[in-house]
């Protein structure tokens, strides 16, 4: 299995510009976090589908071994309860 690297707090990305007081640089800015909003959504709608497909498979391997292992069972208890063996031994000789 893989290990999950720690999460941290997912940081802004960083400029190596100074930053400059303008109107424009302020419209930068809010067109720079606009798509890192929209970005970071739909990331989060990716997440939430693939959870729900998670969840659906769950649901489905759920369902289906209780019953398998209802029937594991009742055949274990059938196979300990009779102990003759199913086999008759033959010899032959050469």
């Amino acid at each position: 299995m893989h290990r999950t690297p720690t999460r941290r707090q997912i940081q802004a990305k960083l400029s190596t510009m100074p930053p400059q007081r303008s109107q424009a640089t302020a419209y930068l800015n809010a067109y720079k976090m606009m798509l890192e909003k929209e970005r970071l959504e739909e990331e989060l709608d990716k997440l939430e589908v693939r959870r729900h497909q998670i969840q659906q498979r769950l649901a489905i391997l759920n369902s289906q071994t209780i019953p398998e292992g209802d029937m594991t069972h009742q055949q274990a208890n059938t196979n300990l309860e009779d102990n003759t063996p199913k086999f008759k031994t033959l010899t032959l000789e050469y």
